[in-house]
């Protein structure tokens, strides 16, 4: 069952059912309060009618004993003082009726009494009710019973008209509280429907679906907790459906990378195996198939780099920077002498933590993506500076740039910005990458700025130790 239809209902059965109980409360306290107080005057009424009975008995001579006719006559006499709707029934000591009003006898004659106390009860006779009592009397001229019968109709009429009112009130109740009900659930499922909604537009791929919220209770609650996790399925979807482009660019690249030095080497060793070719021939044949299986050893090289730089456990210690720099211009010289480039060192004092091989590696990489980008006789420069609450190093260069779109995007692996001029230089589009890993094992900020035709900067910002 729905959840609207069990609110719906289980206010409506609720209200209906309280109502119900506290409405015949409400009947029956003065009913029986009116039952009650009637009866009370019908036993004053007994108690005067006996105590003027019992005088006129004892207003008669000693020893005379009254017949059942001058019982009659007494009676009669007090009859007139009783309300009309009252029936009047004299006994006998033997309880044989002596008077009665009309056709009354009483129910009560040979019901169980207690000394000195008389019975009273309610019966129902044809329809009406009735307050019977029936008392003994005691007098010198002999004992007696009476039986009073008092109509009391119009208690029990009071109380239908009241079951009356109360069933036509219980029934606009229903209606009301049915409506009522109805938009209370209707209400307060609207963010339980709209989250429903949500989640199904999300699982057809609607990513950005949200609930807007409303209020502050629990639905509210749940509201934004969806929203919330909403938008980490989002990111996390779009980063996944980026993984997996990234995958596929790497796979296609690094399939390029292989197919192109693989198709001269076949192509070359295939003249050399099945042509007659002169000794000229075979050594520039012999050159090519050096120069594109050096070219796939750096490959391979680059690749183990790439993927076992965040795999392998790092001893992090001092690292003079000073002393690291000093390395990565020794180890440059070979790398820029071809273009004649100049590499300079404006280096502040200072220490970070890291692993000195690692982080020799990051910038000789650094180094050798701006001789890239660099024209004959460029000029690429290192420069740290102690910032007080770590350290910065930058490498900038005067080469071609990067165009601004084109940022994001030149850090993944195989990714080259201009691919015909970085096979000519012999690079493959890993360098950068396995730049972000080491940053990333030594907890520094990785940050390019580049502009078209004005050069390229790296900034390295290290925490301080």
């Amino acid at each position: 069952m729905k959840l609207f239809w069990k609110l719906f209902i289980t206010m409506l059965c609720f209200v209906t059912a309280a109502f119900m109980v506290f409405g015949n409360i409400i009947i029956d306290i003065p009913f029986k309060s009116s039952i009650e107080r009637e009866t009370d005057r019908s036993v004053e009424e007994m108690h005067i009618l006996t105590y003027a009975f019992t005088a006129s008995l004892d207003g008669l001579p000693d020893g005379y004993r009254a017949s059942d006719m001058a019982i009659a006559e007494i009676t009669k006499s007090l009859e007139n003082n009783l309300d009309k709707n009252n029936d009047i029934a004299v006994y006998s000591e033997e309880k044989k009726i002596i008077y009665n009003s009309g056709s009354y006898e009483s129910l009560l004659v040979n019901a169980e009494q207690k000394e000195n106390y008389g019975i009273c009860s309610i019966s129902e006779n044809n329809g009406s009710y009735f307050i019977e009592c029936f008392f003994e009397v005691k007098s010198k001229a002999g004992n007696y019973y009476i039986g009073i019968n008092k109509k009391i109709d119009f208690i029990f009429e009071d109380r239908e008209i009241l079951y009356k009112n109360y069933r036509f009130t219980l029934t606009l109740l229903f209606i009301f509280t049915a409506v009522l009900s109805f938009i209370f659930s209707i209400s307060f499922t609207r963010p339980v429907r709209k989250l429903s909604g949500a989640a199904r537009d999300f699982a057809s791929g609607d990513y950005k679906k949200r609930v807007k919220p409303s209020g502050n209770d629990e639905v509210t609650a749940l509201v934004n907790d969806f929203n919330s996790m909403a938008g980490q399925l989002e990111d996390n979807i779009h980063k996944l459906e980026e993984d997996a482009r990234r995958q596929e660019e790497f796979t296609e690249a690094f399939s390029h990378e292989l197919k192109t030095p693989l198709t001269s080497i076949i192509g070359y060793s295939d003249m050399l195996r099945s042509m007659d070719l002169s000794k000229e021939d075979i050594v520039t044949s012999a050159g090519y198939i050096f120069k594109e299986g050096k070219r796939l050893e750096r490959l391979a090289y680059k690749m183990m780099e790439l993927s076992f730089a965040d795999r392998q456990d790092i001893e992090m210690a001092k690292v003079d920077i000073g002393e690291l720099v000093e390395k990565v211009q020794k180890n440059a010289g070979y790398l820029l002498k071809e273009k004649e480039i100049v590499l300079t060192a404006d280096i502040e004092k200072g220490t970070i933590k890291g692993d000195m091989d690692l982080l020799e590696s990051l910038f000789l990489n650094l180094v050798d993506n701006a001789r890239k980008a660099c024209a004959n006789a460029g000029r690429i420069t290192i420069k740290g500076q102690d910032m007080g609450t770590g350290y910065r190093l930058m490498v900038k260069d005067n080469g071609c740039g990067i165009p601004e779109g084109e940022i994001k995007r030149i850090t993944e692996a195989f990714y080259m910005v201009d691919k015909s001029r970085s096979r000519k230089e012999g690079g493959a589009g890993i360098g950068l990458a396995l730049c972000v890993k080491i940053a990333g094992l030594h907890n520094a900020g990785f940050e390019i700025k580049s502009r078209l035709g004005a050069g390229t900067e790296v900034i390295l910002s290290f925490k301080k130790e």
